[in-house]
């Protein structure tokens, strides 16, 4: 089977999902704004070819062209991310909505397509329009998550039985208990880090600084936590445009001796820092599914998140974590300190986490499941045919 995907080329779930459609057969090729090395794969930019001496149609007509040969080259294009790339547009620039029925076009919806995610920009109502037309005439639509399903049923008005809820995965080998490193010890090369009694809790969060991921509300359910928990320590991964003032924030609440910002970290380094948190925090205000949930769990770390869509697939309350109202630091505190108060609780939840990941989300077993939905969306295709 020959599979297009438009998407990410940067993307941890491309890069996790492609190598596997590899392995089951597939022949992959990846269209993308962000050229990256994907196992397996051959990667284009996505680029509308230039006039030449054979080819003096207007910029409209050649961008139609450039999409249309995607539908006839391949078996199955696969958009993962559904960004202005063309297809369903109402312009002659795009793909119409009745064209994509020339091809086998399977559209994966994520987050931000769908949702407009607090102190990001709307996406305009011409591009809404269009990734409602994708939606609505795709051979399959696909979701990582049932609770998002409902969410992009409502938006494109489908039928939410005719959406494929097929999950991104965690790579269990990688994310595991003790994985850090060959002997179990710390992490120690990025940024201020402390030695610490054995006892000492540590609670992590590594979603990133943007509004939607609500780092505020964290920084707000501090001050409770070290009332309770004065040795505790927050240690805060990542990068984004909330990132100072949540530092400012810190400062001003008198928390940030307790604090430590870390940078950014390479996706596979992430389990060097899980493995020693005693509880990992994620307190989006929006998430389509909560791939960062998964990995936490898969390392046996208990889990305080946001009671919102994705997250309800991805956490089990009171098995795995805890659920608390978004945007309630209170109520996050208050969960963190429950869970700090007993340790025996706290490995109940972190062992029922990894068995629940290994379950429902190991790659080996979803790369089979993406073969199957993307072999199943070419047979209808061509039983339409």
């Amino acid at each position: 089977m020959r599979i297009c995907i438009f998407g990410d080329a940067k993307s941890v779930h491309i890069q996790q999902l492609v190598p596997g459609l590899v392995a089951h057969g597939a022949s992959v090729h990846v269209v993308t704004h962000k050229p990256a090395d994907v196992l397996g794969a051959t990667v284009e930019r996505f680029c509308v070819p230039p006039p030449s001496l054979t080819n003096m149609r207007t910029w409209r007509s050649r961008q139609r062209a450039y999409l249309r040969s995607f539908l006839r080259r391949f078996d199955v294009v696969n958009i993962q991310f559904l960004a202005d790339w063309g297809f369903g547009a109402e312009s002659d620039a795009g793909v119409s909505p009745e064209e994509l029925s020339r091809g086998c076009v399977v559209a994966t919806a994520w987050g931000s397509d769908i949702v407009n995610p607090p102190g990001e920009t709307p996406a305009p109502l011409d591009l809404v329009r269009t990734r409602v037309a994708l939606l609505q005439g795709a051979t399959a639509v696909t979701t990582c998550g049932t609770s998002f399903a409902h969410t992009v049923a409502e938006f494109a008005d489908i039928n939410f039985d005719a959406i494929e809820v097929v999950p991104f995965g965690v790579d269990l080998d990688l994310f595991r208990p003790n994985g850090g490193s060959a002997d179990g010890a710390a992490p120690c090369n990025a940024g201020q880090r402390w030695v610490l009694p054995a006892d000492a809790p540590v609670i992590g969060y590594f979603k990133g600084f943007r509004e939607v991921y609500g780092p505020i509300h964290f920084i707000r359910a501090m001050p409770r936590v070290l009332e309770q928990f004065p040795e505790a320590r927050f240690e805060m991964i990542g990068d984004g445009p909330c990132l100072a003032d949540c530092q400012s924030l810190a400062c001003e609440l008198g928390v940030s001796a307790s604090v430590s910002w870390l940078q950014r970290q390479r996706h596979g380094d992430l389990p060097r820092f899980l493995t020693h948190w005693t509880v990992s925090v994620i307190p989006s205000v929006h998430e389509a599914f909560g791939v960062a949930a998964l990995e936490s769990q898969a390392c046996q770390v208990p889990v305080v998140a946001s009671d919102v869509c994705g997250l309800r697939d991805t956490v089990s309350n009171q098995e795995t974590g805890l659920l608390v109202p978004p945007c309630d630091s209170d109520a996050l505190a208050a969960a963190v300190i429950a869970l700090l108060h007993d340790a025996n609780w706290c490995d109940r939840l972190g062992a029922e986490g990894r068995r629940l990941v290994e379950r429902e989300f190991d790659w080996d077993d979803l790369h089979p499941r993406w073969i199957q939905t993307l072999q199943a969306a070419r047979d209808r295709r061509c039983v339409m045919v």
